[in-house]
């Protein structure tokens, strides 16, 4: 993902809510293990020092737990902690509009494979008018 240049907040807090945004989304789930100090270090192009600012960051929200010598674990509930901004919610709507054209896509794909004179039914079981 990358730092964005043109964000003046500090790379620490930049990275911390990027990864804020993982746990909001669900790409990291409760009990999920967030990315080592040197793959942070790796992705972001930031020293081992900001990256444990950044973990740091979302251990004092309450969002992630940190055990020595294993890493940092995402809490249960922290996804309903998280504080979202406009920009987030905005992010978020995009993301979901995009999941939604594409599943959109996917159905009138496959429903044009189906036979054209293929008949609706109902479930078996059920019976008309009751």
């Amino acid at each position: 993902m990358g730092l964005d240049p043109e964000d003046k907040r500090p790379a620490y807090q930049q990275v911390a809510d990027n990864l804020r945004r993982m746990i909001v989304t669900g790409e990291l789930a409760p009990g999920d293990q967030l990315p080592s100090i040197s793959a942070l270090r790796e992705e972001y192009g930031i020293s081992p020092m900001t990256a444990r600012a950044a973990i740091k960051e979302l251990s004092s929200a309450g969002l992630v737990v940190v055990r020595q010598g294993q890493g940092a674990f995402v809490l249960e509930g922290a996804a309903a902690k998280t504080d979202l901004t406009v920009d987030d919610l905005a992010e978020l709507f995009q993301q979901l509009s995009a999941a939604v054209e594409t599943l959109t896509q996917r159905v009138a794909e496959i429903e044009a494979k189906l036979p054209a004179d293929q008949e609706k039914t109902e479930p078996q079981g059920r019976k008309r008018g009751r």
